[in-house]
């Protein structure tokens, strides 16, 4: 069903944005606001109205970002809570997740066998003990 499919990438940007990402590097506030916009802009470019609406999204791509944005806790975002435990925030993995996002195919977002993780993997090492 392809709400499941929403709420696995809706969970790929809680993954995300727990830890931040971002094209430049940016702060983790950023990164997690960047994010959330390039999620919601894939859900609207590949499903339909009324798929989005099955999914509980609303019907425009800015209420989208403003709502995942919120969700996420993105106005909080710092160095100091992005990661949790002995975890570090690695800005560089966050570009390449943001941009790994950016770049998920239709097909990608579409698929519900796809594994979110494999398709966006810098995702998964934003926040890491090293």
């Amino acid at each position: 069903m392809l709400v499941r499919t929403i709420a696995g990438l809706i969970m790929l940007g809680a993954v995300v944005t727990g830890c931040g990402g971002s094209a430049d590097g940016a702060s983790p506030r950023v990164a997690c606001e960047e994010i959330e916009a390039n999620v919601c802009e894939r859900f609207y470019a590949c499903f339909t109205p009324a798929e989005l609406a099955a999914a509980n999204l609303p019907p425009d791509e800015a209420a989208c970002v403003s709502q995942m944005q919120a969700k996420k806790g993105c106005a909080n975002q710092t160095t100091a809570n992005a990661c949790v435990g002995n975890q570090h925030y690695h800005p560089d993995q966050a570009a390449i997740c943001a941009n790994q996002v950016s770049g998920l195919t239709c097909g990608q977002i579409r698929d519900q066998t796809s594994n979110l993780d494999a398709a966006a993997p810098a995702c998964a090492k934003i926040c890491v003990v090293d």
